[in-house]
């Protein structure tokens, strides 16, 4: 996955892109084992879909606030964009208003189809891992939208600020 990204679309989804399961209390009955291969692979390209989706609107940067699938990381890297995994929702709505993103709580349009559009992507000139101190940060610099600064404090330890 690369550490830099010039001239970043940011994609922001509050939403897990992990592999679909079924709903509790859900019994499938399958008694040929080729079913059952269809069954798990149907799960797993409907997470690829999502992604896909994503991706075709030309979004290099995905921040999600839930969690990432190893196989769903996959798609990320080979497309050569950055997913970020596990971003607080608070921090999440920050980067949207700095960015102009909109956050996405579904992919589910008014008419029932999954859609992710292009006018909900957000912009920077720059999204880079950086690691200061003990910490690896994301730092997204040149922010189209709104200007915004964060200031990091660091002492000698954890008790010294």
């Amino acid at each position: 996955m690369p550490k830099l990204i010039q001239g970043a679309k940011i994609a922001c989804l509050d939403f897990n892109l992990q592999k679909a399961k079924m709903s509790l209390g859900v019994h499938v009955l399958v008694d040929d084992p080729e079913k059952l291969d269809g069954i798990r692979q149907r799960e797993s390209d409907i997470t690829k879909d999502k992604i896909q989706m994503v991706l075709a609107t030309g979004a290099n940067v995905v921040l999600v606030s839930g969690g990432i699938d190893d196989l769903c990381l996959k798609y990320f890297v080979e497309a050569g964009a950055m997913a970020v995994r596990r971003v607080k929702t608070s921090d999440l709505k920050r980067i949207a208003r700095a960015t102009g993103a909109t956050m996405s709580l579904s992919l589910m349009s008014l008419d029932g189809e999954e859609v992710f559009e292009a006018s909900s992507l957000g912009y920077a000139d720059e999204v880079v891992q950086e690691r200061i101190c003990d910490d690896e940060l994301i730092l997204i610099k040149g922010t189209t939208s709104q200007s915004s600064s964060s200031i990091i404090l660091r002492g000698a330890n954890d008790f010294m600020v």
